[in-house]
């Protein structure tokens, strides 16, 4: 589990968000659910957004869910590529942005994820989801619909593991 939050409406429409990584596959999922008293309704589950997220070795999968004005939802996402070394390297960024493009060393690289346009890990993500569980793209966001080689849902870009968001 990476992040929850309640529907603006939730009084009325008893929606809960989760954002999380199911065991069954490298994803990181946002889903919609339904509650019912103090109960998730499993067979609830609509899948609002879903990618992959490397699970070979450890870290920078933090996450986050949170609503602003005009029901925008608003996820961050880490970026699933990791600073710590290898065995035989103790530290192979030295300090510096994750930078790796040899062959088998693609988790230390975050040009392929926080760095990356057409990617949505290591980003905070801004969506409007529609009434059924799908989502508009809000105007506003990095980058317009049909650009090419980017993701229109991200807002913010290059935070690498954005744990906690709050829309003040």
């Amino acid at each position: 589990m990476l992040g929850l939050t309640l529907d603006p409406d939730f009084a009325n429409n008893r929606f809960v968000y989760l954002f999380y990584s199911p065991a069954d596959t490298s994803v990181n999922r946002l889903s919609r659910f339904e509650c019912d008293g103090d109960s998730l309704k499993r067979a609830t589950d609509k899948v609002v957004l879903q990618f992959y997220s490397q699970r070979e070795i450890c870290c920078h999968t933090g996450g986050s869910l949170a609503f602003g004005p005009g029901r925008l939802h608003f996820v961050s996402t880490g970026d699933s590529a990791t600073p710590f070394g290898e065995k035989s390297e103790r530290d192979p960024s030295h300090g510096f942005s994750l930078t790796d493009d040899r062959p088998g060393h693609e988790p230390y690289d975050a040009r392929r994820t926080s760095a990356n346009t057409n990617d949505l890990r290591g980003k905070i993500l801004r969506l409007h989801v529609k009434t059924d569980g799908t989502y508009d793209i809000p105007e506003g966001n990095l980058f317009a619909q049909g650009t090419p080689n980017t993701k229109p849902e991200i807002f913010v870009m290059g935070n690498r593991n954005p744990y906690r968001i709050a829309v003040d």
